[in-house]
């Protein structure tokens, strides 16, 4: 069932979006540090919506029939999303196929990932987990496949649902200050009109239209910021990078050393 009438239009603020979001979370921390960091995100993003003004998009809620189309354009244009089973299933194989001297730890380490939950799930082995990921990336193999799969679907569906469900906007600037012009031909936002948004913010307005049809759970919680990763969802090998750059943060930190595969 649709989140909201589909003849309504959502007037959509990223930004007031993004607060709102860190709010929730900040609700649901559990100790007085995490409460201090979203407090500190919550005031910095706030000084940004009240010293700019800020682009208003007008989106349209999609039919039954709509949400078809536009997957029938993702799947057109190439793009399939690997499931979290399907990538931990290769994660394994490839490491497998390289059979590194302490194989049976590192596979130890996928199954806790894969099976706990994140307030489960022992620090340590999410740290090994990262470093799993980025060898078995390096080796070229069915693995690094699939998470190239995940991040080109991740990067083009957003797009063409903008392309399908932005209707309008208000407040959009071109670069020398003046009002971006906005078309639509054939049913469609122009590739045109998508130019004058950049990367992050035609992300942020692709995402709330995917997150406005309900797509499958298992892709909707790419969709939205990886701060939500405090939800205690399983954890998944791929990295959340292109996630967090919708919302201009960044989830890659320094690890120790790697494990020894390959």
């Amino acid at each position: 069932m649709l989140p909201v009438s589909t003849k309504d239009v959502i007037r959509f603020t990223p930004i007031l979006d993004q607060i709102a979001l860190l709010g929730k979370l900040q609700a649901q921390a559990e100790t007085d540090e995490q409460r201090a960091a979203f407090a500190d995100l919550i005031a910095k993003a706030q000084g940004e919506a009240d010293a700019t003004p800020q682009p208003v998009y007008l989106l349209a809620v999609p039919s039954y029939l709509q949400r078809a189309a536009w997957r029938r354009d993702v799947r057109a244009a190439g793009a399939m999303y690997p499931g979290d089973a399907e990538l931990f299933r290769a994660l394994r194989d490839d490491l497998r196929a390289c059979a590194p001297a302490n194989l049976d730890e590192l596979l130890a380490v996928v199954d806790e990932a894969e099976t706990a939950s994140i307030g489960d799930v022992d620090p340590e082995a999410v740290e090994r987990l990262g470093e799993i990921d980025r060898i078995a990336r390096a080796l070229g193999r069915r693995y690094a496949a699939l998470e190239g799969d995940r991040e080109f679907f991740l990067s083009v569906s957003p797009i063409i649902a903008a392309r399908h469900f932005l209707l309008g906007w208000e407040g959009v600037k071109t670069a020398d200050g003046t009002d971006a012009s906005f078309e639509r031909r054939g049913g469609l936002t122009t590739d045109e009109t998508l130019q004058h948004l950049g990367e992050r913010e035609l992300r942020s307005v692709g995402a709330k239209i995917i997150g406005l049809m309900r797509v499958g759970k298992d892709q909707e919680k790419n969709f939205v910021s990886p701060s939500q990763s405090h939800d205690g969802r399983k954890p998944s090998p791929t990295e959340t990078k292109l996630l967090t750059e919708a919302n201009g943060t960044s989830s890659e930190s320094g690890t120790g050393g790697t494990p020894g595969i390959c």
